[in-house]
């Protein structure tokens, strides 16, 4: 393996320094390789008069500027934080990500402009053993390529390596469609170059665009997963003395590279100090075992309330009468000379639409105590 050769320390995959390591080992390998077939092929299409085989050719070498903004954009990535960007330099693998998917769609649409020109002014080719030898070998080459970065991709969770090794893909898909077309002119007499042209550079596109929305959307800022989201929830109340979580938001500035808050419900009876203590050490542990940088907000939770209890059963069950898909938390009591005030927060999902007032009038339909009670509800929206 190209890694246990070139990339020193090669398993410890969240150092920026040995991701930067595998991202220029593939570099080099993308822009010799790169290099050859894109030199090879022009040879070829120029000898055949293919229009199909000069649009690869371009193609190839335009992949050899991908794999140098791939080696730049993890060299950028890997600089330290700094005073001006406190949150690391990370996101440039994105960038660099979004950068080659549109080096692959600007390839696709010109692959496609040539493709019709070719369909209305057909030409003659010239086609030998060469001309097919040297595109199974490009054929091959491109597999390995594809290898290398999807391998890569998947080790160092590169969506910059991603991005290459789809494209490698796409490279194999347009040779070999070139190839075919070839054959079929070879055969058949039938001139199909700029038709398998236009539909190889369809695919070209349609996948570049993937691409791009792929690169783009951890920049704009997603949601993080079910599977990160309970890994952080999971550690979390593994902590003794740990009641409950909830408000945690997740900030993605890079590959390993996560800032997060969340709140987290402690005993009210529990001395300060000693709840403190507790953050603290989930605070540290996050930050030395995962590299999670995580700040946490203490909320008491009243536990020895008997009144405050059946006012959370009975605001459980209207809630889930009212939507399932709503929840609450920090209920507390606040006892006024007249009435009873709830206080809580309501986590509602953005699509559902309801608003504090709707809430609160629901709830003050649907609890009944032996004392008047006033409902105070502010509304939380997931972001998760």
């Amino acid at each position: 393996m190209l890694e246990k050769l070139f990339v020193k320390d090669y398993t410890n995959t969240s150092d920026p320094k040995v991701r930067t390591d595998y991202a220029k080992v593939a570099g080099v390998y993308g822009i010799a390789s790169n290099l050859l077939l894109g030199a090879l092929k022009l040879v070829v299409g120029v000898i055949s008069n293919s229009i199909g085989v000069l649009a690869d050719a371009v193609n190839n070498l335009s992949d050899c500027v991908s794999s140098c903004l791939t080696i730049v954009g993890f060299s950028l990535a890997a600089k330290k934080p700094d005073s001006e960007h406190p949150y690391g330099h990370a996101r440039y693998e994105y960038l660099f990500g979004f950068i080659i998917g549109l080096f692959m769609l600007l390839m696709g649409i010109q692959f496609a402009v040539g493709s019709v020109k070719k369909m209305l002014n057909p030409e003659d080719l010239v086609l030998n053993a060469f001309t097919f030898i040297s595109l199974g070998f490009s054929v091959l080459i491109k597999i390995s390529q594809m290898l290398v970065y999807g391998r890569f991709s998947r080790l160092i969770d590169s969506n910059a390596l991603k991005a290459s090794a789809s494209d490698s893909r796409n490279d194999i898909l347009t040779t070999l469609g070139i190839m075919a077309a070839l054959v079929i002119v070879a055969v058949f007499k039938i001139n199909i170059d700029g038709l398998i042209g236009l539909l190889v550079s369809f695919f070209i596109i349609f996948n570049s665009i993937k691409t791009i929305k792929e690169q783009v959307a951890p920049l704009i800022g997603i949601k993080p997963t079910k599977e990160r989201v309970n890994m952080i929830t999971g550690k979390i109340m593994g902590y003794p003395g740990v009641l409950g979580v909830h408000d945690l938001v997740l900030h993605n500035y890079g590959v390993h590279n996560d800032f997060v808050t969340v709140h987290v419900e402690m005993d009210a009876g529990r001395s300060f100090l000693e709840s403190h203590s507790i953050v603290d050490q989930i605070e540290t542990d996050f930050r030395n075992e995962l590299g999670i940088n995580i700040t946490i907000h203490m909320d008491p939770v009243v536990l020895d309330n008997p009144k405050l209890d059946e006012v959370r059963r009975q605001v459980v069950g209207a809630l889930k009468e009212l939507d399932p898909a709503v929840s609450f938390h920090d209920m507390r009591l606040i006892e006024m000379p007249h009435v009873t005030k709830v206080v809580l927060d309501c986590v509602v999902p953005p699509e559902k639409g309801y608003t504090a007032e709707q809430i609160s009038r629901f709830l003050h339909s649907k609890v009944r105590l032996d004392c008047p009670l006033s409902f105070v509800v502010e509304v939380d929206v997931p972001f998760f």
